[in-house]
């Protein structure tokens, strides 16, 4: 199965010849300037090959081994539920930047009417994020999705291992992204949600490094489980 981080800024399988850092794509319409040492850098995570290994070697092992196939692996189930949610952040981050180059078109437009299209263009972006969000793959669903919950692994003993959700619908307490109020009337209205779109790219940027990091942990369970038991 394909890993989809690959569009995630800043997740990406690691280079050791390449820094691998991206700036947001509205670095320079913000007057934003990369900082050498940012606090907003993004971790460069080498998850992909780990995660596609250990999904299929823990189904290769289910299937040795029909008693144990009865039951679902709760690491396996937690780290599907990750990748089903990084191939939907990728959904996301690509609605974001179609919205952003609609935003910034609307930015370099003269005339009333043309600005009002483009404003109708991003509302459609921004209402097309909610609505990807409601059909993602149910394991996806209750990482970022409608039906959102914290996923317990239970470790052993009282120890458990809790991936958490993150809101990214378009919503205040999600990507935040208002409508265009005043149809791109001004200028002022156009930086606003050049802003918010900044922002919400972030914040879907952020939520795939974080699961990475989760990935990359249940990985390592999944490793020394399979090592216990050889």
């Amino acid at each position: 199965m394909a890993f989809a981080i690959n569009k995630v800024q800043g997740v990406r399988p690691a280079n050791p010849h390449s820094p691998n850092k991206k700036r947001s794509p509205l670095a320079g319409w913000l007057g934003k300037k990369p900082a050498p040492s940012s606090e907003s850098e993004l971790p460069v995570l080498d998850v992909a090959g780990g995660l596609n290994r250990a999904l299929r070697n823990s189904q290769t092992r289910q299937e040795k081994s029909p008693s144990s196939g009865m039951q679902e692996n709760p690491v396996r189930e937690a780290l599907s539920a990750i990748e089903a949610a990084l191939y939907a952040i990728d959904r996301v981050r690509d609605i974001l930047e179609q919205a952003c180059e609609v935003t910034i078109s609307a930015k370099e437009a003269d005339d009333a009417g043309g600005r009002a299209l483009l404003a109708e263009s991003y509302d459609e972006l921004r209402l097309s994020i909610n609505e990807a969000l409601e059909k993602v793959d149910p394991r996806a669903s209750v990482l970022i999705g409608t039906g959102q919950r914290h996923i317990d692994v239970m470790l052993g003993g009282r120890a458990k291992y809790s991936v958490s959700p993150v809101r990214l619908d378009v919503g205040e307490r999600g990507l935040d992204l208002p409508p265009p109020a005043d149809a791109f009337a001004t200028d002022h209205e156009i930086d606003e949600v050049l802003a918010h779109l900044d922002k919400a790219l972030g914040r879907a940027d952020r939520a795939a490094a974080s699961f990475c990091r989760d990935a990359q942990y249940l990985i390592a369970r999944m490793k020394a489980e399979a090592a216990a038991n050889v």
